[in-house]
Formats: structure tokens, C-alpha cells, sequence
């Protein structure tokens, strides 16, 4: 495989200015409920949340155009840099004592296609369908596909080396989270690109993102322009892996008695926590539960070792139970990640 045909490729891009990165890059989107990413929005007219979400009350064409001109404000108002030359780039991210690099560039989608990258989650038809949409009339992707690789000791001695070289972007947001761009030299990213060509990868965050940019790229014809994807590249090794909390809106008609009733029926204790005692799961193996505004803990009988904690839940409480199918396109169920803590899992 030739260089031009790896897997990783350079990128052309906009990079927010420094004067202006605190105000424009928004929390991750998950991390905000619809209220506070409304918030967000009406407090600031520059904050990007403008450009990747919009009013839940506007129909879509209206959402679409109010994005597209976010867009233009921001480019209108110098907010970022004039298109760089074709580079690849490092990104860290820290937090608390927990810090992470990525190798940013862009990935074929031929490749994907071809199994070069590997998914691991199924994806909701209406979720692809509302990105592919988006990303077709913005005209841009701001937020990377996140791809994992096997630690790589040549790879991490190249990152090293660029890292010891002042970044082009340096700043912190109000949520603590540090975040740090390199622009890697030429001669680096050709090594990169060749330690790349043969790489696997799979997908860690953005399988929507990545099957949006797909159905675009097919709708077009396969049209070069559309034929490539931005991802971030992440060394297995330094991954932290946090929890990832469901949020079911409604009780699929059930009382509050009568859901507790069924969860009990299948083959788990259920142990009431008060004020005093902390709501996080034991361990592996364990559930919290917030009904009503209270705490419960769920530990489930009879357990294979091959039975995943993802698959204890959907099997025994959201499919049988709730009737949440956490593979198809149930909009009854929502995501938060557990950097954002449980409560906002009580109300």
C-alpha cells in the first residue's frame, strides 16, 4: 500500500484561533442536557454548540439553516484560522490526572468500507440519517471519528518528540478539560502515514459519525470529496474507559411498584441506598438505578462469566421489561457518559 492509499492522511483544515478558543469550543455534546446546551446558546452567539445543535423546537429545515449561518458568523467574525496546508496533527486532552494524545488526520472511507476499520456497536437508522443530513448541508466535520490502535513504540517515540515543540493551541475551558494542537512537520507524518499503512483499527467513539459520512459518501456516487472522514487516533493503552449511563424516558407504562416487581422477577436483588450511601456501582457486575428520584442497587443472580454487563441490562430490564431495543433506533433511550456523574440521572 502506497502512502497516498493509507490509512491515515493528511488533513485541510480551519483551526480556531487562540484569543478565541475558551469562548467557541463547546463542552462535548453529551455531557449537556438539552436545557443547559440551551443555555449555552443563548448566553453566547459564538459558542460552536450553534453549529452541531439547535432549539428542540425548530423543525429541521430551520435547524439546518441556523447552523450554516453559525457557521458564517464565526467565519465572518475572524474567529478562526484561514485554511492550513494538508498537515497532520496531535491533540491531548487532559483531565484531572488523566491525559490522552490522539493523531489527527483523515481516513478513507473506502477503507472502512473494506473492513479496515472495525465497528463494534450497530446504529440507529434516524440517528445517521439526521448526521448525514447535517453534515451535507454545513459542508464540514468538527468532531473526529475516535479510533483505537495496539501501542506502538515507534509511533509513541515520533509523539513524544513533537509534543517537546510549542503547540499552536493551548487552552482550558470552565469544565477543567485541557486541551493541546501540534501541527506535526512533514517528515513526521510521512513516518506516521507509513506506520499507519497497515495498521487496525477500531472504532471507539462516532460510529453515527462514521456511518453519516458513508451515507453521504454513497449518496453522492462515491464522489471524492465526500470519500474521506476526520478521526482521532488513540493508543489503546493510554484509554481510560468510563461509564456509559442510559437514560430510558418513560416506564413503557409501568408503575414505578409494578417495574420494580418485574426487575426483582429477573433473577436480580434490589437493595434500597439512602441519603448516606453512594449511588456508584460496587464493581463490574453491579447496576444503580434512580426511580422516582431514588437510589436503588441491582445485582443480577445467576450470571455467566461470557455475559457482558451491556448485555445483563438489555437482556433482563431494558428489552424484556422497559421494551428499549439498545441496538435499533428506540428514541425513548438516551445516553450520558459518566464524566458528566450521576446526577444527572434524578431528574
Amino acid at each position: 500500500m502506497s502512502i497516498e492509499n493509507s490509512l491515515l492522511q493528511r488533513i485541510e483544515t480551519r483551526i480556531v484561533l487562540p484569543e478565541w478558543a475558551e469562548r467557541v469550543v463547546s463542552p462535548a455534546y453529551d455531557v449537556l442536557r438539552p436545557l443547559e446546551r440551551d443555555r449555552l446558546m443563548d448566553q453566547d452567539p459564538y459558542v460552536f454548540l450553534h453549529v452541531t445543535s439547535s432549539k428542540s423546537d425548530e423543525t429541521e429545515v430551520a435547524k439546518t439553516n441556523a447552523n450554516f449561518d453559525a457557521l458564517k458568523r464565526l467565519y465572518e467574525v475572524g474567529a478562526y484560522s484561514a485554511k492550513a496546508e494538508p498537515s497532520l496533527y496531535l491533540y491531548k486532552l487532559k483531565q484531572n490526572q488523566h491525559e490522552q494524545i490522539a493523531i489527527v488526520g483523515d481516513v478513507s472511507l473506502e477503507i472502512f468500507e473494506s473492513g479496515g476499520i472495525v465497528p463494534h456497536e450497530r446504529t440507529r437508522q434516524n440517528r445517521t440519517d439526521d448526521l448525514a443530513n447535517h453534515l451535507k448541508e454545513i459542508g464540514i466535520h468538527s468532531s473526529p471519528v475516535a479510533l483505537a490502535y495496539d501501542d506502538d513504540e515507534a509511533v509513541k517515540s515520533l509523539i513524544s518528540v513533537v509534543t517537546e515543540s510549542p503547540p499552536i493551541l493551548d487552552f482550558c475551558r470552565e469544565d477543567n478539560l485541557e486541551q493541546t494542537i501540534w501541527r506535526i512537520p512533514n517528515v513526521t507524518s510521512d513516518r506516521l502515514i507509513s506506520l499507519f499503512e497497515n495498521k487496525d483499527t477500531f472504532i471507539i467513539d462516532g460510529h453515527h459519525r462514521m456511518s453519516a459520512s458513508k451515507e453521504i459518501w454513497e449518496r453522492s456516487g462515491k464522489a471524492d470529496r465526500y470519500s474521506r472522514v476526520l478521526a482521532a487516533f488513540f493508543a489503546v493503552g493510554d484509554l481510560k474507559i468510563e461509564a456509559f449511563h442510559r437514560h430510558v424516558i418513560d416506564l413503557n407504562g409501568l408503575t414505578p411498584e409494578t417495574l420494580t416487581s418485574q426487575i426483582a422477577e429477573n433473577d436480580f436483588v434490589i437493595t434500597p441506598l439512602d441519603s448516606s450511601q453512594s449511588p456508584e456501582p460496587l464493581s463490574s457486575g453491579y447496576f444503580s438505578m434512580c426511580l422516582d428520584g431514588h437510589w436503588a442497587r441491582l445485582q443480577p443472580l445467576r450470571v455467566h462469566p461470557s455475559e457482558f454487563d451491556t448485555a445483563i441490562l438489555q437482556n433482563r430490564i431494558l428489552g424484556p421489561i422497559l421494551n428499549v431495543d439498545e441496538q435499533g433506533s428506540d428514541r425513548r433511550l438516551q445516553y450520558l457518559p459518566g464524566t458528566v456523574g450521576l446526577s444527572h440521572l434524578e431528574s
